[in-house]
């Protein structure tokens, strides 16, 4: 099955958007006056995750040792990039492989994370968020003109601005 990013079906006018981001502050603010502020520090532990990072893993070895050892790109890269010849027998070629594959599966994270961020708010996410607060959902304090929101309606956790 090849992957397919997330798409929300759901596109919202900028005024929605604002409108939604204004109800989840202030959802948030509520929770924190009724219980404490632990509400914005809920997590879920690694562990929870642990077999399918093992696939992962797993994987990013074998297609490491795949591409390291038969023609093709990744080979073609390592053979155009000698090492010093000491440095040669510390950083085998597989291990180099997999630094290459684990540094493309960073950049594909990032984007996919950002993608996340524009589910429902688009590109706008951060000027959205400046429409719908101005001051910390904590302390009260104005915000000025450069808030920043993490976790902006994409997985549960609490927005964090």
């Amino acid at each position: 099955m090849a992957y397919t990013r997330y798409k929300s079906e759901t596109v919202l006018s900028k005024q929605e958007k604002v409108s939604l981001m204004a109800e989840y502050i202030t959802y948030y603010e509520n929770l924190i006056k009724e219980q404490d502020l632990d509400v914005l520090n809920v997590k879920i532990t690694r562990e929870v995750f642990d077999s399918i990072l093992e696939e992962i893993g797993t994987l990013l070895n074998k297609h490491a040792s795949i591409m390291a050892n038969e023609d093709g790109p990744v080979k073609d890269f390592l053979q155009s990039n000698p090492l010093p010849p000491h440095m040669q027998e510390l950083l085998p070629d597989e291990f180099r492989a997999f630094s290459l594959l684990l540094n493309s599966l960073k950049q594909w994270v990032s984007a996919e994370s950002s993608a996340t961020d524009r589910f429902l708010l688009g590109g706008t996410a951060k000027q959205t968020c400046r429409a719908a607060v101005n001051r910390c959902i904590v302390t009260g304090e104005e915000l000025g003109d450069r808030p920043e929101l993490h976790h902006p309606m994409r997985d549960g956790r609490p927005p964090i601005i």
